[in-house]
């Protein structure tokens, strides 16, 4: 092996090695003799493994990537593999980590002042809109010129290309997806005699499984709050969470006002949500208590009080271990009748760095750990029974966020991959983004300054009426909205124009 690991914080970074690799085991006799397709990326065995005709194996020389140590979920296995598929190329490593702020734009900040921007940026996470800045600042390498004749760019879902073009220039890759479901109590399902709902279920369902829990012992479900941003896009489809269009870059009222009522009208109902019984001018903390007997948070599903919780696929091995004594699964958000399959998600990505100077090596490796089928069947296979405990997952499972033929046919095969998991990544180019803060500029302060009032006042009950209340918010936020993506693009245009200039010399 050639990655090498270049230390910002030796402390930091040998913490997060140690626990990264707790667990990992060697090859065994069997597994060195499988037949010559098969080839291991460090300790992880993968079927075909450079092979992938669409590559370009002879690239050689030094590609640097910076990786976030709070977002580093299995890279090791990750880049294993790719020194394995890429022998030529030295692989070397800068480390960040996030604090109070958002350090990665501290750190990219940093490295182009001094010179020394990385080339590849891996699993940046930044929910402020720190890509749009890096955009806007010229750090970013369009990568259009590279996708434009890879036949594997088109398994790319084109929802998420869009997320990542800005004046027609490409300038991220999607290489990871994870999804918002709906946690189920499977004993309180049978302790009221109901059947599982269907994957594609209704918002009219849900209404009716939250009633039919509802009684002097249970709760429906331990937080609604989260329901008007999951639940948007089931109103309209091309509406996301507040209501805005990721098309027209403008946010609409009325898709966001039916969702609001909607979970205004559920908390109507007494007893329905276990939070309002202590969070709303209508309940007292008491009367949660008397029902539940205790004030700690989540407590009534932690008690197996409550038929649903909201959670992340990301947060779901965590559940395993908070849960372990609960009969639980989880379960797809409800959804419209005419939009079914259109799921709320997050996306991670990468991109590289404007700076770079070996661009045909440093494409090659974005390529291998976004879209590529051997990159993808890399991370996959950590999850197959074959690589079991080799390495320390973090996550319950990959999503990838390519439609790859090979990749879903691994992703569907894995032992611990559901029918809902199935249903997500088959569904996975209609599905919404909910995290769209990290590519609209100025997003987190417009929704401060206008909309989370309006939210906060239907969450805790102060307000029934909230039409009149984000039909205000919508008009004030729009030409916000708009200049901020006026500005934004005659930066990128400028940006795109000194680039073309520096690279036709």
């Amino acid at each position: 092996m050639r990655i090498k690991r270049k230390l910002l914080a030796v402390v930091l970074c040998l913490s997060m090695v140690t626990c990264l690799f707790t667990g990992c085991g060697g090859s065994s006799e069997e597994e060195t003799t499988k037949a010559a397709s098969t080839k291991t990326g460090g300790d992880l065995v993968i079927e075909g493994l450079g092979t992938d005709q669409n590559a370009d194996y002879s690239v050689e020389g030094t590609v640097t990537i910076a990786v976030d140590t709070a977002r580093a979920t299995d890279y090791e296995a990750l880049f294993d593999a790719l020194q394995q598929a890429y022998p030529k190329l030295d692989i070397q490593f800068d480390y960040f980590s996030h604090t109070d702020k958002d350090s990665a734009a501290e750190y990219l900040s940093a490295k182009a002042s001094a010179g020394k921007m990385p080339d590849i940026i891996w699993d940046e996470a930044a929910t402020d809109g720190s890509l749009m800045t890096y955009i806007s600042q010229g750090w970013v390498y369009p990568l259009d010129e590279f996708v434009k004749d890879d036949p594997d760019f088109k398994y790319v879902p084109k929802n998420l290309v869009k997320n990542y073009t800005f004046c027609d220039k490409l300038y991220a890759l999607p290489h990871q997806a994870q999804f918002e479901e709906m946690v189920v109590n499977l004993d309180v399902l049978d302790a009221l005699n109901l059947d599982m709902p269907e994957l594609d279920w209704t918002l009219e369902d849900f209404e009716k499984y939250l009633k039919a829990a509802t009684n002097s012992t249970y709760s429906g479900i331990e937080k609604l709050f989260q329901i008007p941003s999951l639940v948007v896009s089931a109103y309209n489809p091309k509406n996301t969470v507040n209501g805005y269009n990721e098309d027209t870059h403008q946010f609409e009222a009325d898709a966001y006002v039916k969702a609001l009522k909607y979970m205004i009208n559920l908390r109507a109902i007494p007893g329905l949500e276990a939070w309002a019984l202590r969070r709303t001018s209508t309940g007292d903390k008491t009367d949660y208590v008397k029902k539940f007997g205790t004030d700690e948070d989540n407590a009534a599903f932690d008690k197996g009080l409550t038929l649903f919780h909201g959670v992340g696929t990301w947060e779901l091995a965590d559940a395993q271990s908070r849960w372990s004594d609960k009969n639980w699964t989880s379960w797809t958000i409800p959804q419209n009748k005419k939009a079914k399959g259109v799921m709320p998600y997050h996306v991670d990505h990468c991109f590289m760095t404007s700076s770079c100077e070996n661009t045909k090596a440093a494409w090659q490796v974005l390529r291998f750990i976004t879209y590529s089928s051997e990159g993808n069947l890399a991370r996959l296979s950590m999850y197959d029974e074959t690589n079991t405990g080799k390495y320390a997952t973090i996550n319950k499972l990959y999503y990838p966020t390519t439609t790859n033929p090979k990749v879903a046919e691994k992703f569907n095969s894995l032992p611990g991959v559901t029918e809902v998991d199935k249903y997500l990544f088959k569904n996975i180019d209609k599905c919404r983004r909910i995290d769209v803060e990290k590519i609209v500029p100025q997003y987190n302060d417009i929704i401060k300054n206008y909309f989370d009032e309006a939210q906060n006042q239907a969450t805790d009950g102060t307000s029934s009426n909230v039409e009149p209340i984000i039909k205000e918010a919508v008009a004030k936020a729009n030409p916000e909205m708009k200049k901020a993506w006026e500005d934004f693009e005659k930066k990128v245009l400028k940006v795109q124009k000194d680039f073309e200039q520096k690279h036709s010399k």
